[in-house]
């Protein structure tokens, strides 16, 4: 479980088998998938359909691919990007079923991204468990621009859609899965505050 002191920020979870479940949809990215490797033991012996989403993408280089690999008898789909996951995503719960349990685990980013897929079919907190893992870098979403920024670190940075100087917020919005980031010189141009590391 995550805990700072940014009180907007999800409380995550630690994934195990859901009761009721029918179908089981297990995504993760990158170190994402240690989570996803413990809950296959936890669900072995399940009588039920285990479908594993997985993308190596990650900020933190970590790689499960080869060990989900030696889980046999659950479809695994290996995505080149975690869009391209959240995509996929997005279509195996268009076709879902009453029943499915959603699994998710990897970073910040991933989970906001993944469950704003979730949220649109109308998956409730009894079906969706996410699981944070990796680093506790930001994805930020520009006010001025609508730009998402992927991996930030700093509290100061420019935006890549519209070149302004902004400050990340201590505020994460649930909506746009990101952290917001506003001009940092709105109040006195020129004037930015001190460059420093996010406070994860």
């Amino acid at each position: 479980m995550l805990i700072t002191g940014i009180k907007s920020r999800p409380v995550y979870d630690r994934l195990q088998p859901l009761p009721g479940g029918t179908r089981h949809i297990i995504a993760g990215q990158g170190s994402g998938g240690r989570a996803m490797l413990r809950l296959l033991d936890e669900m072995a012996g399940l009588d039920r359909p285990i479908t594993l989403l997985y993308t190596r993408e990650s900020f933190s280089g970590q790689d499960f691919l080869a060990r989900l690999q030696q889980h046999p008898g659950h479809q695994l789909e290996l995505f080149a990007s975690n869009q391209a996951l959240i995509d996929a995503l997005n279509d195996l719960l268009f076709d879902a079923r009453m029943g499915t349990r959603l699994y998710l685990a990897g970073s910040e980013s991933f989970l906001g991204s993944a469950m704003q897929v979730a949220t649109r079919f109308d998956l409730n907190r009894d079906e969706v468990l996410r699981e944070h893992s990796g680093t506790l870098v930001r994805r930020v979403w520009c006010v001025h621009c609508d730009t998402y920024t992927e991996n930030v670190t700093q509290r100061v940075y420019d935006c890549p859609g519209c070149s302004l100087t902004l400050v990340v917020r201590d505020h994460y919005s649930r909506r746009l899965a990101a952290f917001q980031a506003v001009k940092a010189d709105a109040e006195v141009p020129g004037e930015l505050p001190p460059a420093e590391e996010l406070d994860t």
